[in-house]
């Protein structure tokens, strides 16, 4: 793999990361340096992003069993459980203990992510096609996956309303300033986009097109 598409593999494992962490939350939120680089450490020691994904959904699960009040703002609040599970994970596929793991198939999960795709979607149809005939290693189709979903979320903005575009400038900018005290200045501009991304996904319900999403693994 080259230094580029090594990069898009890890910047594709991040924002995955992101997009979880914020549909649980049920807010946006931006993630801080610190939880980027949890993030990082994460990717570099392996760490299945499938794992994580499940190991988030256990722990806001069982804040909401446990009736906790207020949101978790940080991803550092889940590292103990994920590297938990991790531990786990390692322990029962070292060499005397190897376990079989269970099969990978591409194509049921890119044919629920095309479903997920809204009805209202411009181009819904093209993406739908171009998700169906992906096809190879999980990590090559992965990547793909990450620039169609940059492709899906820059149609779904170029196709709103007024009124929903200003909702949507009016979201950022009150998530922006609540974060003004907390964030670098630079830090907080740079991460504009992501931000608008983010909420862009939440108010047009668009899947994250991932093979790790809710929606691929609901097939």
């Amino acid at each position: 793999m080259s230094a580029t598409e090594a990069e898009a593999a890890d910047h594709s494992y991040f924002q995955a990361i992101e997009e979880a962490f914020v549909e649980l939350r049920g807010a946006p939120l931006l993630l801080s340096p610190a939880d980027w680089q949890v993030a990082r450490r994460w990717r570099q020691e392996g760490v299945p992003l499938e794992l994580v994904r499940s190991t988030l959904g256990e722990v806001f699960a069982r804040r909401k069993e446990r009736g906790s009040k207020g949101k978790i703002s940080s991803l550092r609040y889940c590292v103990p459980a994920v590297e938990a599970a991790w531990a786990d994970l390692k322990e029962l596929t070292a060499p005397a203990h190897r376990v079989e793991a269970p099969a990978f198939e591409v194509a049921p999960r890119l044919a629920a992510l095309a479903a997920a795709l809204p009805a209202g979607l411009p181009g819904r149809e093209s993406l739908a096609a171009r998700l169906g005939a992906l096809a190879g290693d999980p990590q090559e189709v992965e990547e793909h996956l990450a620039a169609i979903d940059r492709e899906m979320l820059d149609r779904a903005a170029a196709g709103l309303d007024g009124e929903t575009r200003s909702e949507i400038e009016s979201a950022v900018e009150k998530t922006l300033a609540s974060l003004g005290g907390r964030l670098p200045a630079a830090e907080l501009e740079g991460s504009r986009e992501r931000l608008a991304r983010q909420i862009l996904r939440r108010r047009l319900s668009l899947p994250v097109l991932s093979l790790f999403s809710p929606e691929a693994a609901a097939s």
